[in-house]
């Protein structure tokens, strides 16, 4: 995080000692436009699970814009340029449902058990007792037909250091589930594209406020809802679809493009020194 301080310092400062620090052209333009709708002071930012949104802390709290800066997120409801006042109710729940399904792969920790045909969000962290007790359980049964997908994060921000390792590490489910099972700390200097561009606090606001989890670990199966950890269901409660009932994991039933339209993806660092 501190990098990520130190270069939008940088940009708030100086273009020109943007250009030294070459923050790549998604970001640049997004921050650029934020800076000229809202006039805030932006104070950190960070990649977030889905392509396409960022996390930033400004001198008005936290908050989330799309890739093109013109859309401002929150728990309760959204404001875009071209909107005229907030998105609320039934439209900003079709944003979240848009932001839940463009998670990118890249971005978290896969498991596949059985076909893992039922897609699950799952809110975790590695130094979580109820985590480690849901790893226990699922570790154990070989029943299942599921692909988590694990949005981590830690309790103790003085373990973030290990989540970077286990991130940074060539197979993460591999080393998740040594670290949660085991207590082996990857043998990695924890330093890649991850460790670069995402960030505890930026975590930290994309699980409270897109995925409106308020504890670890919780779920999100495709109709949105959160489910809790409960020893005889570590899953949570598996929802039935009705015949009008939509799965947010199909992309048929997502009708805004706000993150996903033609997003640019860097190979780079966020943050290139």
């Amino acid at each position: 995080m501190k990098k990520l301080l130190i270069a939008l310092f940088a940009f708030t400062l100086s273009p020109s000692i943007v250009k030294a620090v070459e923050i790549d052209p998604q970001l640049q333009s997004a921050l650029r436009s934020f800076k000229a709708l809202t006039r805030l002071e932006i104070k950190g930012v960070s990649r977030t699970p889905t392509t396409g949104m960022f996390a930033l802390y400004t001198n008005n709290g936290p908050m989330l814009i799309n890739h093109t800066g013109q859309l401002l997120y929150s728990k309760d409801q959204s404001f875009h340029a071209d909107v005229k006042g907030a998105i609320t109710g039934k439209k900003h729940l079709e944003i979240r449902a848009e932001a839940l399904s463009e998670i990118n792969e890249d971005n978290v920790i896969v498991i596949k058990k059985g076909s893992g045909s039922k897609r699950v969000v799952v809110n975790t962290a590695l130094d979580c007792p109820y985590c480690l007790k849901q790893e226990k359980l699922l570790a154990a049964q070989d029943n299942l037909d599921v692909t988590l997908l694990l949005v981590p994060s830690v309790l103790d921000k003085q373990n973030w250091p290990i989540l970077e390792k286990v991130m940074c590490s060539a197979d993460r489910a591999a080393a998740w589930h040594d670290y949660m099972l085991n207590q082996v700390v990857p043998q990695n200097s924890g330093k890649c594209y991850w460790s670069d561009n995402f960030s505890f606090l930026g975590q930290t606001i994309y699980t409270s406020t897109v995925l409106r989890t308020f504890g670890t670990p919780q779920m999100i199966y495709g109709d949105g809802k959160v489910q809790n950890f409960r020893e005889e269901t570590p899953l949570g409660l598996v929802p039935t679809f009705g015949k009008n009932q939509k799965n947010l994991f199909d992309s048929k039933s997502i009708k805004t493009a706000y993150f996903s339209d033609e997003v640019y993806k860097t190979k780079k660092k966020l943050f290139n020194w």
